[in-house]
């Protein structure tokens, strides 16, 4: 029996109507619809400059979206605080108050009631378009996919994005990470002393992201 050449045929576990053979195995790459052409765009790992972009463009547009949307939740939290520095100027020399008067002042308590609405609306955010298009709102400005880490190089993604749970792994680890300084720092350095440039969150979720290698008219952006 001969292995066929690397290629889409039907996915044997039926999962998808395609899945992606790479001549020696069944890659995690599938899709929903034809089968997109192996030389209509070639494609590499994505540079470390181009993913910064893309986290910080959807880093501000879901804070804008938090700000208006979750403002039931905001507003009691900035108004403490605002209240707690003011009177740590007046009467504490300019000190704020340690950590346990954070905690009996309640801000922290408070704190966490304003993040878990923004981090599972972040984390809606990042499954329905990573799901649907296989990039967030930030990917798909400057060009980025997200894919199975198994992905051919090369070959073009498919028109659908990734399955679930790799896009529920990802999210989670990302949205985990974020809120703090060390979190945030360990999102952005950590492809840099990544061979594929895979973030914590790629590696959880098994996948990496990848861009066009020669932009140009034909280059896709799925703005």
């Amino acid at each position: 029996m001969t292995t066929p050449v690397a290629g889409w045929y039907p996915d044997p576990s039926g999962q998808a109507p395609l899945r992606w053979w790479d001549g020696a195995g069944w890659s995690g790459t599938v899709t929903w619809g034809p089968a997109p052409s192996v030389a209509a765009q070639p494609w590499r790992t994505a540079g470390w400059w181009a993913r910064v972009r893309g986290y910080l463009l959807d880093a501000s547009l879901l804070w804008l979206a938090s700000f208006f949307l979750l403002q039931r939740w905001h507003t009691p939290f900035v108004n403490e605080l605002v209240g707690i520095v003011r009177m740590s100027m007046m009467t504490g020399g300019g000190k704020l108050p340690g950590p346990a008067l954070w905690w009996d002042y309640g801000l922290i308590q408070m704190w966490l009631v304003t993040a878990i609405p923004g981090a599972l609306m972040r984390v809606v955010h990042d499954m329905a378009f990573l799901v649907w298009r296989g990039a967030t709102i930030g990917h798909q400005r400057v060009g980025l996919r997200v894919v199975a880490q198994d992905h051919p190089d090369g070959v073009a993604p498919p028109g659908g994005g990734l399955v679930w749970h790799r896009a529920l792994r990802r999210s989670l680890v990302l949205r985990l990470l974020a809120p703090t300084c060390l979190g945030w720092l360990l999102c952005v350095l950590w492809p840099l002393a990544d061979a594929r440039s895979r973030t914590l969150a790629d590696l959880a979720a098994g996948t990496r992201v990848i861009a066009a290698s020669e932009p140009g008219p034909g280059h896709q952006t799925w703005a």
